[in-house]
């Protein structure tokens, strides 16, 4: 199919809104409480994202860490809001609210799951903390990716981006920075979780399509069962079986009184 988007102005729906709005008031508040108060950095400690503390039950972390972004480093926060705004809208258009945030949590959290397993395996690739929503940015551009694969949309509102661009210039991306060993906030193997979760979460879902087959085999094992014992049984019939009932009955006398 070959589709062709003309993304002006995207108007997204609840559920982008609530998140974008969600991650900009977050990051306002730690802004002006770090680079204008007296607030240490400690109070992000808690829902920064750290592998120890996860593998000791602290698992909450791989859901505040795509919330929080650099206090100091404002286009940390603007690349997830243009990433989120320009190519999860047709998502949330094409999915609803409800899957659209769904798929943005899990998805996230999925990222990060992803960094602290790799962490675990090679050490050399994990960082003492991770945060940041570009495991979420990256599940959203690959489900973009896959869905409107030969669509074309203005990224940024100048640049033209077909869904295969966008999929080759992403994954490229992740690899030249592990190769280079340059780790955003979020951290190396993250990036690599978004995609993989855009994958498996996303519109062409191989784990969508398992249920679906799933499903369809056991409504086509009901079917058969139900035709084996139609076929098997004997017919059943409704109501009692029939009967010969007499033509009439012998008049009594007495009740023909009224005729004389």
């Amino acid at each position: 199919m070959d589709e062709r988007m003309t993304m002006g102005f995207p108007r997204p729906g609840r559920a982008l809104i609530g998140v974008m709005v969600a991650i900009t008031c977050i990051w306002v508040m730690f802004a002006v409480g770090l680079n204008f108060g007296d607030v240490s950095n400690a109070v992000l400690a808690p829902f920064v994202g750290d592998v120890d503390k996860v593998l000791h039950g602290q698992v909450w972390r791989l859901l505040t860490a795509p919330l929080i972004h650099d206090p100091r480093n404002p286009w940390h926060l603007l690349t997830t809001l243009m990433g989120l705004y320009f190519l999860g809208t047709p998502l949330e258009q094409r999915w609803g609210a409800k899957r659209t945030l769904l798929f943005l949590v899990g998805s996230a959290a999925f990222a990060y799951a992803v960094q602290v397993a790799a962490t675990v395996l090679v050490p050399r690739v994990g960082q003492a903390g991770f945060y940041g929503g570009l495991g979420m940015v990256e599940a959203v551009a690959i489900a973009w990716a896959l869905a409107y694969r030969n669509a074309t949309v203005r990224l940024f509102f100048v640049l033209p981006v077909s869904g295969t661009m966008l999929l080759v210039f992403v994954v490229a991306m992740s690899v030249l920075n592990l190769i280079s060993l340059r780790a955003p906030p979020e951290g190396l193997i993250t990036p690599f979780g978004g995609m993989l979760a855009g994958w498996l979460f996303g519109e062409l879902s191989p784990l969508r399509r398992l249920l679906v087959r799933l499903r369809f085999r056991q409504l086509q094992g009901k079917s058969d069962t139900l035709r084996r014992m139609r076929t098997s049984s004997p017919r059943s019939r409704s109501g009692p079986p029939l009967r010969v009932l007499p033509g009439g009955q012998k008049s009594n006398p007495k009740d023909k009184r009224w005729l004389n």
